[in-house]
């Protein structure tokens, strides 16, 4: 397949999709919709381009989002001997 990514971490074809992209900064967590992006469909690596990487990030700081919701967290406690 001409022109076709190969994956930097096990060399498959790369698919390119739309994805969610989730970002946290600080104690605030940011999930984009709508993001293409080329994906491996071996090992899951996902890889953005520079103007989306660009876009998401004047999205974030816009503060425009479309929706807000409410995430449940979760804390993994380690099990003592």
């Amino acid at each position: 397949m001409a022109g076709a990514f190969l994956c930097s971490i096990c060399d498959a074809t790369l698919r390119h999709e739309t994805i969610t992209y989730t970002q946290t900064i600080g104690d605030r967590v940011f999930i984009v919709t709508d993001v293409p992006a080329d994906v491996c469909p071996q090992c899951g690596e996902t890889y953005l381009s520079p103007e989306t990487v660009d876009a998401i990030q004047e999205l974030i700081s816009s503060g425009d989002a479309t929706e807000t919701r409410q995430v449940p967290i979760y804390h993994l406690r380690q099990a003592t001997a």
